[in-house]
């Protein structure tokens, strides 16, 4: 080893896919076959990989089923049926104890309070292990669940995305630390001057706040995001602490501090999933 990197800790992230990484891993005879929807089952491979000393498990999300050709999505039901992670993370956080609890939430069909609200509760229920991996969605499909005839052009989405992000951010500074004085003698819940409104008005988003969430343990949830493109580099440089960076070599990880490593387990027994198959790219 590199004695200049020889103090460096490799990151794990564990990216749990509904039914598997590989297209026919649900055929399996030891898979979970009905693993998009079994709770026991992420329960129980959330806390295999706390057991194994993961740094954060993670779960993609669309608002939209794939599509194409049913026949054939008929025998590849990856991403057709699954939870939403925004109700499967909360319960997650009550049984496990450190690992980090991240999930995609797209900021395309979305709204800022709302994303706001959903990652500070988390990240109050799950004592501070909150991350949010911030896309705008690639699967077009997901405007047709919204309202619209046809997707957000590129450059317009990471417009979106940007103040987006912002606002959520201003959302999560809507109460100071210190904010609830919770005191009975003297009848005061918490301390007015500490509550901030947010104001915002911008070119996507008007949202006056606050957030009537208390300010995360974090402060902020992680943020992670991975686009690949100029406008997606650029976004992830403004905000993000996770970034999706291609290893140059096997074996090795350089990436930017808080990035991580990301593990693609299949549907087998808990036990012997997590850690099965590292692809050895940076988690988004």
């Amino acid at each position: 080893m590199d004695k200049e990197r020889s103090g460096e800790r490799m990151k794990l992230g564990a990216f749990f896919h509904p039914t598997g990484n590989h297209v026919a891993a649900w055929l399996h005879p030891d898979a979970q076959i009905d693993a998009g929807t079994n709770f026991r089952h992420y329960a129980e491979i959330t806390q295999t990989a706390e057991r194994g000393k993961f740094d954060l498990m993670f779960v993609a999300d669309a608002v939209a089923t794939r599509d194409g050709k049913l026949e054939a999505l008929s025998r590849w039901p990856q991403y057709m049926a699954y939870f939403d992670p925004l109700t499967l993370l909360p319960a997650l956080a009550a049984v496990t104890t450190h690992i980090g609890l991240c999930a995609t939430a797209t900021t395309s069909y979305n709204e800022p309070y709302h994303i706001a609200r959903k990652f500070a509760s988390l990240d109050h229920i799950s004592g501070g292990r909150a991350g949010w991996n911030v896309v705008t969605s690639s699967n077009v499909s997901e405007a047709f669940n919204f309202g619209r005839e046809r997707h957000y052009e590129h450059d317009a989405r990471y417009d979106r995305a940007i103040e987006f992000v912002e606002v959520v951010k201003g959302l999560w500074d809507s109460w100071d630390d210190d904010a609830f004085v919770r005191d009975r003698k003297s009848e005061r819940y918490f301390d007015p001057v500490k509550l901030h409104y947010l104001n915002h008005k911008g070119k996507h988003f008007s949202v006056r706040g606050p957030l009537n969430v208390a300010r995360p343990p974090q402060g902020h949830p992680a943020l992670f995001q991975a686009g690949s493109s100029e406008i997606g580099l650029e976004v992830a440089a403004r905000f993000a602490e996770g970034v999706a960076r291609p290893c140059q070599r096997a074996g090795i990880l350089p990436r930017p501090e808080g990035a991580h490593a990301k593990v693609r387990p299949s549907t087998g027994s808990a036990e012997s999933n997590a850690g099965s198959q590292c692809d050895r790219r940076a988690d988004p």
